[in-house]
C-alpha cells in the first residue's frame, strides 16, 4: 500500500517547510515505515485515530501508545497499527542543518525516549501547532515569516525536551504501566481525577508524581489533566454528541459548568467551536 500523503498545503521557511497533509486509508491500517527527514507532527481533530506502535529493528514487540502530538526520529523503522480512515496531519519538516542541532547528535536514543516522542504532552509545544494551524488555514493573511518563528520556537522546545528525556535518569520517571494507568483513568466517564487519586493509582506519593511526570512528560500533572478533557471534549464536539451529553461524560454537574471550563481553557464556548469546525459561526453571545 502507498502511505505517501495528500499534500493540501505546502510553505516552504528557511530551514525546513511546513505541510498540512491528509490519507484516506482502509478503516484499519498496518504499517511499516522509516522516515529520513525530522518532523513534528500534530493529528487534527476530527481527522484524528488511535494507534499504536513498535520499533521492530531495535526493540520488536513491545508496542506504545501514539497520541495526536508526536515525533518521527529519523532514520528509525515504526511498526504501526491503528484505525483508518481519513486522517489529517500538521507537520514541521526540519532540514538536515536544522535536524542536527535539534537532535544533538544522538543517533540512537533509549527505545523510551522513542516511546515518549510518539505521545508528546508538552503544552507548549501543542500551542505552538494550534498557531500554526490559525497561519495555514488563514491564506489569504499568512505569514512565511510568523511560521518561520513558529518553527523555530518548536525547535527548541523539542530539544529541551529530548535533554530532559535523554539526561533524566530511569528512576526518576514514571514507569510505562504507571502512565498507562493515568491515561485509562482519565478515559473514565466521570469527574476529573485528582493528583491523590492518581498518586494512589501509581503507588507513590503527590511530590513524587508531580516531580516524575515532569520528568517523563515536560508537562505538570495539572496541565496534563486539564489538556486531556479538553482534547477529549474537542473530539466529541467535533461529532453529533450533544454538549449536555458531553458534559455529562466529563463529569461536570451542568453544562453550563463545562461550558465555562471549555471557555477558560480554550477562549471560545463549545458551541462556538463546534461551528467553527463545521465551518459556521454562532452568535456572539452563544454558551
Amino acid at each position: 500500500m502507498d502511505f505517501t500523503p495528500t499534500i493540501l498545503e505546502c510553505v516552504a521557511l528557511p530551514q525546513g517547510r511546513v505541510e498540512l497533509v491528509e490519507w484516506l486509508w482502509p478503516d484499519i491500517i498496518d504499517f511499516e515505515k522509516k522516515e529520513y527527514d525530522l518532523m513534528l507532527e500534530m493529528a487534527l481533530a476530527p481527522h484524528a485515530t488511535d494507534a499504536s506502535a513498535e520499533f521492530p529493528e531495535i526493540d520488536p514487540g513491545n508496542r506504545c501508545f501514539v497520541g495526536t502530538l508526536f515525533v518521527r526520529y529519523p532514520g528509525i523503522t515504526i511498526h504501526g497499527r491503528g484505525e483508518g480512515g481519513h486522517i489529517r496531519v500538521l507537520r514541521f519538516i526540519f532540514d538536515d542543518a536544522l535536524a542536527r542541532r535539534i537532535l544533538g547528535g544522538v543517533t540512537l536514543p533509549a527505545v523510551t525516549v522513542l516511546q515518549g516522542l510518539l505521545d508528546i504532552r508538552r503544552e507548549s509545544l501543542r500551542k505552538i501547532m494550534n498557531l500554526v494551524v490559525r497561519e495555514m488555514t488563514a491564506r489569504e493573511d499568512r505569514s512565511a515569516e510568523a511560521l518561520a518563528a513558529l518553527q523555530t520556537l518548536a525547535a527548541i522546545e523539542i530539544r529541551r525536551l529530548l535533554d530532559q528525556q535523554v539526561h533524566a535518569s530511569p528512576g526518576g520517571r514514571l514507569a510505562a504501566w504507571q502512565y498507562r494507568r493515568i491515561r485509562e483513568r482519565l478515559a473514565q466517564t466521570g469527574p476529573v481525577p485528582s493528583a491523590v487519586e492518581l498518586a494512589a493509582l501509581c503507588g507513590i506519593s503527590v511530590r513524587h508524581l508531580n516531580r516524575q511526570f515532569l520528568a517523563l512528560t515536560g508537562s505538570t500533572v495539572g496541565d496534563y489533566v486539564t489538556n486531556f478533557w479538553i482534547e477529549r471534549a474537542k473530539e466529541m464536539l467535533a461529532g453529533d454528541v450533544p454538549v449536555k451529553n458531553i458534559a455529562f461524560v466529563l463529569g461536570f454537574s451542568h453544562p453550563n459548568s463545562f461550558a465555562r471550563a471549555f471557555r477558560r481553557a480554550t477562549g471560545v464556548p463549545p458551541r462556538r467551536f463546534r461551528q467553527r469546525l463545521s465551518g459556521t459561526m454562532p452568535g456572539e453571545n452563544e454558551a
